[in-house]
């Protein structure tokens, strides 16, 4: 941050960073602590995984027949590209990476086993 510039209160983040890997999930958060000011808020809601990993495949397949049932079929296919190209990541490494680059989690909610929403505070 340049040495005039004024932290931000607080950052809002919806569905961005499953289109990036880890490495660049945690080069953008590092970033984003970087502008916010020690105690601001950070809201991040996206694609983060909180099943067993070693049941992926049946909890995927259930994941696109739930967007079927739900949503209807045109979004049966953003899903399908979403689990084809993008970057989906656990919990626990989603976490990982938020502590690291510099927030303490408040509350992690997992609202299904697919999309996470988490509300931090930076940290010092």
């Amino acid at each position: 941050m340049k040495p005039d510039a004024i932290p931000v209160d607080t950052i809002v983040t919806t569905a961005v960073l499953h289109h990036l890997p880890d490495f660049w999930k945690f080069a953008g958060l590092k970033r984003l602590a970087q502008i916010c000011r020690a105690g601001g808020k950070l809201y991040l809601f996206d694609v983060v995984s909180s099943f067993d990993m070693n049941d992926y495949e049946s909890r995927l397949n259930q994941w696109v027949k739930a967007t079927g049932e739900k949503v209807g079929p045109a979004f049966v296919w953003e899903v399908k590209t979403h689990i084809r190209e993008e970057y989906s990541t656990f919990d626990w490494i989603m976490e990982d990476l938020l502590e690291r680059a510099g927030f303490a989690i408040e509350t992690a909610d997992y609202a299904n086993e697919f999309m996470a929403a988490y509300v931090c505070t930076r940290k010092g």
